[in-house]
């Protein structure tokens, strides 16, 4: 099983959500940014590692929002489990920018905007958990 984390990085009443660039099966998604957890460590730690590497932001993380697992059929690749986690910017005009080609845009958007999204696979059972986090922040942070 390969462990992935996502940052739900929250600014005032709107979360970050980052298109997909690559690869060609996720292209023009949108998703919570993150990544895949390297050995020994943790979501949090991933996030605060892998949300510097792609959007050059450093963030603070707080609570899972949640998790969703994929199992492809057949031949088609590992199992994948994301888990959602709260986040908020270190510095508060602290703003992302696009590094690593990962992704192609960026939006700070609301609970509303953030269901009218086309998001990737995996990251549409998160949006309850983000959702929820949106509704009362200091719940989930530390």
């Amino acid at each position: 099983m390969i462990e992935v984390a996502a940052a739900v990085i929250l600014r005032g009443d709107r979360v970050l959500v980052a298109r997909r660039a690559r690869p060609a099966s996720l292209a023009g998604k949108w998703e919570f940014p993150g990544g895949k957890l390297e050995p020994g460590e943790t979501g949090a730690e991933a996030l605060e590692r892998e949300i510097v590497e792609e959007l050059d932001l450093r963030v603070e993380v707080g609570q899972s929002l949640g998790s969703s697992h994929r199992v492809p059929p057949g031949e088609g690749g590992p199992d994948l489990r994301l888990t959602a986690y709260a986040a908020r910017p270190v510095e508060s005009d602290g703003e992302p920018r696009l590094v690593d080609g990962t992704h192609d845009d960026l939006r700070w958007v609301t609970a509303t905007e953030l269901m009218t999204l086309d998001l990737a696979p995996l990251d549409v059972p998160l949006v309850e958990g983000a959702t929820a986090f949106l509704e009362a922040p200091d719940d989930h942070l530390r």
